[in-house]
């Protein structure tokens, strides 16, 4: 009788345990905004999910949002614990008081990356005069160098992207623009300067492009975790990703990394300003 009591009061401990920090109950999943299509996603990332897994002890899951707003969605309603924020996105998401910053991607060793605006070689247009009356593709409304920071460029220079273009899509991803550029349904279109290296990796004639005009540089992506996430868990996804590079588990992950992951940074908040001032003057 006093063994099943006590065996008793050890369940109630543990449940009660779970309820506090229901993270311990389940897998952990890590969202990333769709900067590129499906495949190309879950090749990027499941290896660093996998070193995650093995780095804190506890099993991540991938997921990948169905657009640039979904991620914040998710991670308000607690779906998702760690989020891959595009910058844009990111300083979108922290106003919902509900995710916090603890990292930064570092790629090809860089901490910053340019937008550019892209046309087929073959079609004469070299410069963004040339682009009135033509057809558009952004990739996302919250997609800082497919949206935000192309927008702000054009607006700088006189151009009202909303006037400009005969017509203006958002094709959804980075590989989508490329594509819709490089099969004339669209004249021209924003991307970033990495996503034409990874098309030719995956063997995409991205050498018929040509880049018309590039932005200013960009954050890379934010790296965050739920607010309702305990802290102590936090910190070993903090360390484990800042430590990848030091690591031989996550220097393989580093290795075949198709978009050039170098590693990660600690990061702030204050880090994303720059992106606040572009979106401010992007009408945004």
């Amino acid at each position: 009788m006093r063994r099943d009591r006590i065996l008793f009061l050890i369940l109630c401990f543990l449940l009660a345990s779970l309820a506090i920090n229901p993270a311990i109950a389940r897998d952990l999943k890590f969202g990333f905004t769709p900067v590129l299509g499906q495949a190309e996603m879950r090749a990027e990332f499941e290896p660093l999910t996998a070193y995650l897994s093995d780095a804190i002890g506890q099993k991540v899951t991938l997921y990948i949002a169905k657009d640039y707003g979904d991620l914040r969605t998710q991670m308000e309603a607690g779906n998702v614990d760690i989020g891959s924020f595009s910058p844009f996105a990111y300083v979108d998401a922290v106003k919902g008081g509900k995710v916090r910053i603890i990292a930064q991607s570092i790629i090809d060793g860089a901490a910053t990356y340019r937008g550019i605006i892209i046309a087929r070689k073959d079609s004469g247009l070299k410069a963004l005069t040339d682009l009135k009356g033509k057809t558009f593709a952004f990739v996302d409304p919250k997609s800082a160098s497919g949206y935000v920071y192309p927008r702000a460029m054009l607006m700088e220079k006189g151009i009202n992207p909303d006037r400009y273009f005969k017509e203006t899509i958002f094709a959804g991803d980075h590989n989508k623009v490329i594509i819709a550029v490089l099969s004339k349904s669209v004249d021209a279109g924003a991307t970033y300067d990495k996503a034409v290296v990874i098309a030719k990796i995956n063997g995409v004639a991205s050498d018929d492009l040509a880049i018309i005009a590039s932005t200013d540089p960009i954050p890379h992506d934010a790296i965050v975790v739920s607010t309702d996430l305990d802290d102590a868990l936090a910190k070993k996804i903090q360390t484990a990703l800042v430590n990848m590079d030091k690591t031989d588990a996550g220097k393989r992950v580093i290795a075949q990394s198709k978009k050039g992951l170098s590693g990660h940074v600690i990061a702030q908040d204050s880090t994303f300003d720059i992106v606040r001032r572009t979106a401010k003057e992007a009408g945004m």
